[in-house]
């Protein structure tokens, strides 16, 4: 059998046992913490409820070649959205002109999964992740609208790949929750 020694703190035996005085326990009781705690609280349920409500546009972004006299585009995105991209799918072209960025509305016509050597030899830098390239026409207007010299230029193209509530995003920052909705 073990003695009440042996079963409890030697501190917390002598604090059973002491008198009761004005050197008890620690107590935080000041309004202001309690008023801070409720403000935090607030905040913190608050953040959650506009992070649940609040629409994220996803998107995907990669170097792109565009040839304004033949009309078409090439493009190297991250393989990630690749899966999301279809035939016909609207992408917006970033090019440097001499009056600053232009955008020039294009739409992707095929898609392939693409390794290093296919990268390189489309005339890009060796991707960093895996990558798809992605060729496409421009809009009808695409050449009227492009102010440049020269009919082959270099940018960014953007392609929206759609939206999806901010709380699952964060959540996937966390890893293993699943994917949102998207639409």
């Amino acid at each position: 059998m073990t003695t009440s020694g042996d079963l409890f703190r030697r501190e917390a035996l002598e604090y059973r046992t002491r008198p009761q005085g004005s050197d008890g326990v620690v107590r935080v009781g000041a309004p202001w913490v309690r008023w801070l705690y409720w403000v935090v609280l607030v905040l913190v349920v608050a953040g959650l409820a506009l992070a649940a409500v609040t629409r994220v546009e996803r998107t995907a972004s990669g170097p792109a070649l565009v040839d304004l006299q033949a009309g078409t585009f090439t493009a190297v995105l991250p393989a990630a959205g690749g899966s999301e991209l279809r035939d016909g799918r609207p992408v917006r072209l970033e090019v440097d002109g001499p009056a600053g960025r232009q955008d020039i509305a294009a739409s992707v016509s095929h898609i392939e999964a693409a390794d290093d050597a296919d990268v390189r030899r489309a005339g890009f830098d060796s991707a960093s992740q895996p990558a798809v390239l992605v060729t496409g026409v421009l809009a009808r207007d695409a050449g009227a609208s492009a102010e440049t010299p020269s009919s082959r230029m270099t940018g960014r193209a953007v392609v929206e790949l759609g939206s999806q509530r901010a709380l699952p995003l964060f959540l996937q920052g966390f890893g293993g929750a699943p994917e949102g909705e998207s639409g």
